[in-house]
Order: structure tokens, then C-alpha cells, then sequence
């Protein structure tokens, strides 16, 4: 009897206080219920950086549920992490409150892949390409030697372009020079540099490079908008002359090459300058103002087409430069100067000369430019 009496003396504050727990416990199971995620609430989907770690740390805690073995260090556990990340070939993200591109990723791949395709693929055939045009000319010099004029030079000049014309092209091309120096500097220096000079020494050129490169790169698209609407009449096709001076050789072969005011090289070296600079100088913007909401692909994708294609462009240009300086007689003054010998203008563009040799002009005197005058020169003119 005493222990039901003893029982009954208990039930009551044991059921009061189950009472008193469901009570409390309906408002968070109502609440609990609300907030569950559903099939169409992407919450629901398990976090793909959380699932990684959770693989991680499980397989810790397995190989050192033995006292004997040892407990795996941190790097190690990220090392780890990262195998992971790389197998899975994707961004692992997340969700976060921060607004922004790439916010929610934990861990971005691009980069990496970025990376590797610099090293393993763009660095190495970049220089192959570089180093096989600068061996063409090398060859090229050797065989043709200076193309020189047959006719030797003449006692008058012809004006080629105006001084604004000079001013924006020198413009272009001492910006391209620089862009293209601390360009190769950081594409190259890695592996070139860091091997003659050291660590510290190319740590400071590089960051000197990558400034100048940054600061430089707008200027010269400006620069090559403006040449663009200064040079771009005259450098339309001229698609039967422009075949016959392609089959030709450029004259180089021996027969005669007609062209007018540009020919075909120099037609195909300005157009392919004005739309591979197009694709340059926009993707260039693209990584000096990451402000427009670039994510990470989109400065991956940017980062490529700007390095292969600037690859491209510098190593036609070693051939247009070439050809400007010291490879023919006479065409370095016509940007130099604005003017060209009229033998010149008629050897190399005959079908222009014939146009504006009406405007030829005596060389000034007393200014050290003027040519000894070739007195068969009218003579050679005739027969070329």
C-alpha cells in the first residue's frame, strides 16, 4: 500500500510537468515545420564545400580512430581539400549574404586552371613563335640582304602623311614597344629573368612592369582609335592588285609588284593591328577595371584572349618593324620625315606616285636630308 501510495504521489507533478513540456514544445515544432526547407527551396541543396570538408574530416577521424596513428596535420587536411576540389573539375560555392561576383565560392578553380594553361601551353608556344619570326627576319636579312632602290635616290621628295598622321602613329608605336617589353617581362620573366638576376631584383621589375603595363595600355588604345580613322582611307581592298602583288612576292621575287597607296602587306598588317588591337586593348580594360561585375570566368576568359591574342599582334609587328627600319632603302624617313623619295614612291606604290607626282617637291636645302641627285634616275623610273 505505501508504494501506491508512493506512486500516486508522483504521478501528479510527473504529468503536470509532461503538460508543461508540450506546452512549451508546439510553438517550436510549428516553428520547425515553417522553415523546413523543401524540394523547391535551394537551401535544400547540401552545400558542395560543406560535403567536401564533411569527406575530409570523416576520413580523418577514421585513420585516427587508431591510438597508434598519428593525427593528420592541418596542411595536410587542406592539401587534401583541395585534391578533392581538383577532382571535382568545378567552383565550389556556397550561399552568403555578401553581394558581389564569386561572393558565394569557396573555392574557385579558374585560377588554377588559368595557371596552368600559362605554364604548360600559352609560355611556351608563345616563345616558340616569337623566337621563330625573330629567326625568319634573321634569315631573311641574310638571303635578301637591304632591299635597296634601283634607281638610287632623286633630287625630289613627296609628302606621304601629315604631321598628325606621324604624331598618333609614333604614339601607337612607342606604346606598343613598352606594352610589348612589359608584356614579355611578365609572361617570361619567371623562367628568363629570375635565372640571371634573382628573385628580389625580378620581384621589383615585374611589379614596375605590371604598373607601366596598366597605366600605358589605355593611352595606347586611344592612340589606336585615332589611327584608325587617320589611316583607315586608302586601305580598302583592291582585290585584283591586291591579288597580283600577293602572287608576286611583294616584288621580292623579281617582277614588278604594283600597288597605290598601300599594298597588300601593309593593308593586311593594318587591319589585322586595328581589330587584334580591338581584342587587346578591350580584354586588357577588362582586367584593369574589375568594376563592372567580372566574376572569375569572365577575368579567366579575358586574361586569355588578352595574352594570345597580344602573342599574335607582337609577333607580326617584329615583321612590320622590320620592314620600316632597316629593311628598305628610304622608308623609315617617310614616317620620320612625312616625305618619300620620288624614286621611292615609284618603286614601291607606282600606281599612287603616278596620282601625286605632280606635287613632288625639290629637297630644302641646307637641312642635311637632301640626296645627291642621280642623273639616270628619270632614266631608271622609265624602264622599272
Amino acid at each position: 500500500m505505501r508504494r501506491i501510495e508512493q506512486v500516486r504521489r508522483c504521478a501528479g507533478p510527473a504529468l503536470l510537468s509532461l503538460l508543461f513540456c508540450l506546452v512549451v514544445s508546439v510553438p517550436a515544432v510549428v516553428d520547425a515545420q515553417q522553415d523546413a526547407p523543401s524540394a523547391n527551396d535551394p537551401i535544400a541543396v547540401p552545400n558542395p564545400a560543406t560535403e567536401l570538408w564533411r569527406n575530409v574530416r570523416d576520413r580523418e577521424s577514421a585513420e585516427t580512430n587508431d591510438p597508434g596513428v598519428r593525427k593528420i596535420p592541418p596542411q595536410m587536411l587542406a592539401r587534401d581539400l583541395w585534391q578533392e576540389v581538383a577532382a571535382a573539375q568545378r567552383d565550389i560555392a556556397g550561399s552568403t549574404q555578401v553581394e558581389g561576383p564569386d561572393a558565394g565560392v569557396l573555392i574557385n578553380t579558374q585560377g588554377e586552371q588559368w595557371r596552368n594553361f600559362r605554364i604548360t601551353q600559352l609560355v611556351p608556344l608563345a616563345g616558340y613563335l616569337l623566337g621563330g619570326v625573330l629567326v625568319a627576319i634573321v634569315l631573311f636579312r641574310l638571303v635578301r640582304g637591304k632591299i635597296r632602290l634601283k634607281a638610287g635616290r632623286s633630287d625630289q621628295r613627296i609628302k606621304r602623311f601629315s604631321v598628325v598622321q606621324r604624331s598618333v602613329h609614333w604614339t601607337v608605336a612607342i606604346t606598343f614597344v613598352i606594352l610589348g617589353l612589359t608584356g614579355c617581362v611578365l609572361l617570361f620573366g619567371r623562367f628568363v629573368l629570375i635565372p640571371l638576376f634573382g628573385n628580389e631584383a625580378f620581384s621589383y621589375l615585374a611589379i614596375a612592369s605590371k604598373r607601366i603595363h596598366d597605366f600605358v595600355g589605355p593611352v595606347f588604345g586611344v592612340a589606336l582609335l585615332l589611327q584608325f580613322f587617320l589611316f583607315v582611307r586608302g586601305n580598302g581592298p583592291r582585290l585584283k592588285e591586291d591579288i597580283m602583288w600577293v602572287l608576286k612576292g611583294g616584288g621580292l621575287l623579281g617582277a614588278h609588284a604594283s600597288s597605290h597607296r598601300y599594298n597588300a602587306g601593309e593593308k593586311s598588317w593594318f587591319w589585322l593591328a586595328m581589330l587584334g588591337g580591338a581584342v587587346v586593348v578591350a580584354s586588357g580594360l577588362l582586367l584593369d577595371f574589375p568594376i563592372f561585375g567580372q566574376d572569375r570566368a569572365m577575368m579567366t576568359f579575358a586574361h586569355v584572349v588578352h595574352s594570345v591574342a597580344a602573342v599574335l599582334i607582337l609577333a607580326a609587328s617584329f615583321g612590320h618593324i622590320y620592314m620600316g627600319t632597316v629593311a628598305m632603302e628610304g622608308a623609315f624617313e617617310v614616317m620620320a620625315t612625312g616625305y618619300c623619295d620620288a624614286n621611292w614612291a615609284h618603286e614601291h606604290h607606282d600606281l599612287w606616285y603616278e596620282e601625286v607626282a605632280s606635287t613632288a617637291e625639290p629637297y630644302p636645302a641646307g637641312t642635311g636630308e637632301a640626296p645627291v641627285a642621280n642623273p639616270g634616275s628619270e632614266q631608271a623610273r622609265s624602264s622599272a
